[in-house]
């Protein structure tokens, strides 16, 4: 459900729409009118929970709206038509976060589709807990490939979320109503996985009293979620090629084939890849299994997401549990934790928070109350990063900020001693850098590269920000999300950027 607190942004230059949607949505959220799409990137960069988009606005309007919002797959859009959608089709990029809603508005299915689209976003973002950048793809592939119905494997460590992300996938597959059938192909014996991914006619073996439906019968219409699937039999591998090729499945001992309409997703925590050239898993399987294939990144590689990560935890403790109590967790202590590398993932993480929870200490959690639960705990020392109350927004500035500041300082200081050595006017100048280069890179010993390149020298912090941002963007042939990586900030960021220096 939208709060009194939600902000929704109406593109449209027609008043009766905005006195419309404004009297239907004004009890759950505060609607917007945006006339054009100009504003677009400054408005969606702010707190902006659902756009609405009329239709009726012109082709260019439309065009440039349907790249903004193209940009931001996790924001929930509806189109608002009293006709044709063919244009916005054509322009757009779909996403299971888009419905489309006819004009004249009944205020009633206006509200339940707001309803339905902000329960899904939340339903995604409780799921994949995360602003870090990896958390921010993954919740993108998932709203491409959720709808589309090929087979995806998920790879990665264990305890990384593999089967959070295939229920996830299941939900914005379209079929979230239809079973969802999972199974850890390590947890079932070699002698009876079969039968339970196949089912069995009755007397087919010993014990075979009646007949019995396998997994992928049961799933039928749904989804099946193939959990370690690297250490299935070949035997079983042979039957799923066939079962994943022609779309039905015979049971043990029976001779019908059986139709089945069923999406297969699997994972695996081990390199399959690997297990191919070793001959423990079917090459063919393998690449009808990796039609996409979703890499989950391991925790310690999104350091930034455990605060949130832990909150998260805590408050469904809460909800669940009653009488549990939690005082948060102190600055040094939260230090140690995003500084320890995690070897079981998220579900480490989740393990030792309910610990703290049902048997922690009163008060705040302390550096000595989570040693003894880390494996080769890092050292404790003045490097560690620090928890701040600042947005992402501002914590990724004041980097780039700080970052040019020391170049300045650095130029200052070649500066002085060039002056020292008497270095006449008429002699060759080195000139300052202002602008990003790889110090790995090997520079002759009397003239650097980057002076060669004629880097013209910024006067203002601004000029410094963008001149980095445009070698940022040369580096990496004008990949947007590299370059956002290459700086050390958020996709979103370099974006409200490039609007702010005109680089788009």
């Amino acid at each position: 459900m939208a709060s009194r607190n939600s902000r929704f942004l109406l593109l449209t230059q027609d008043p009766s729409l905005v006195e419309v949607c404004s009297a239907a949505l004004q009890s759950t959220a505060e609607v917007v009118p945006v006339r054009d799409a100009g504003p677009l990137p400054a408005l969606l960069s702010r707190s902006v929970d659902l756009v609405l988009v009329d239709l009726n606005l012109p082709d260019l309007t439309l065009t440039a709206a349907a790249e903004e919002l193209a940009q931001r797959r996790e924001l929930p859009n509806i189109i608002l038509s009293g006709g044709s959608t063919d244009t916005w089709d054509r322009i757009s990029r779909g996403s299971p976060l888009e419905k489309i809603v006819s004009t004249p508005i009944e205020s009633t299915e206006l509200t339940d589709v707001v309803d339905e689209l902000l329960e899904r976003i939340r339903f995604l973002r409780e799921q994949l807990v995360g602003d870090s950048i990896a958390m921010q793809e993954i919740r993108e592939q998932i709203l491409l490939v959720g709808p589309a119905p090929v087979t995806v494997l998920l790879s990665g460590e264990s305890g990384t979320g593999k089967d959070v992300v295939a229920r996830a996938l299941h939900h914005f597959s379209g079929h979230e109503h239809a079973p969802f059938k999972p199974i850890n192909c390590a947890a079932i014996p070699e002698s009876l996985l079969e039968n339970e991914l196949f089912g069995h006619e009755k007397g087919a073996f010993t014990d075979a009293r009646s007949q019995t439906r396998g997994i992928f019968e049961q799933a039928d219409g749904g989804t099946v979620f193939l959990d370690e699937i690297g250490e299935m039999a070949l035997s079983a591998q042979v039957r799923l090629l066939r079962v994943l090729e022609e779309r039905r499945v015979t049971r043990i001992g029976g001779d019908r084939s059986i139709p089945i309409d069923v999406r297969v997703l699997a994972a695996s925590n081990k390199d399959l890849l690997a297990a191919v050239s070793r001959g423990e898993f079917r090459r063919d399987l393998y690449y009808r299994l990796k039609v996409v294939e979703l890499p989950l990144p391991p925790l310690r590689e999104r350091r930034q997401d455990i605060p949130l990560l832990i909150q998260h935890y805590v408050d469904q403790l809460s909800r669940d549990q009653r009488g549990t109590r939690f005082d948060g967790v102190s600055a040094k202590a939260m230090d140690l934790l995003q500084a320890y590398d995690w070897p079981g993932n998220v579900r480490e993480l989740r393990n030792l928070v309910e610990h703290l929870v049902f048997l922690g200490p009163k008060g705040a959690i302390a550096p000595q109350h989570v040693l003894p639960h880390l494996d080769t705990p890092p050292r404790i020392g003045q490097h560690l990063p620090m928890a701040t109350n600042k947005t992402p927004d501002q914590s990724e500035r004041e980097l780039i900020y700080f970052a040019l500041l020391d170049l300045k300082r650095e130029v200052a200081e070649i500066r002085n001693l060039l002056e020292e050595r008497d270095v006449t006017a008429t002699e060759p100048q080195a000139r300052p850098i202002y602008a990003m280069e790889d110090q790995t890179e090997s520079a002759p010993a009397t003239e650097p590269r980057w002076a060669e390149e004629g880097i013209r020298p910024a006067t203002s912090l601004k000029d410094l920000e963008r001149a980095a941002i445009v070698q940022a963007l040369e580096r990496v042939d004008q990949n947007r999300r590299k370059a956002a990586e290459l700086l050390g900030i958020g996709e979103r960021t370099l974006y409200r950027k490039l609007d702010e220096y005109g680089l788009r």
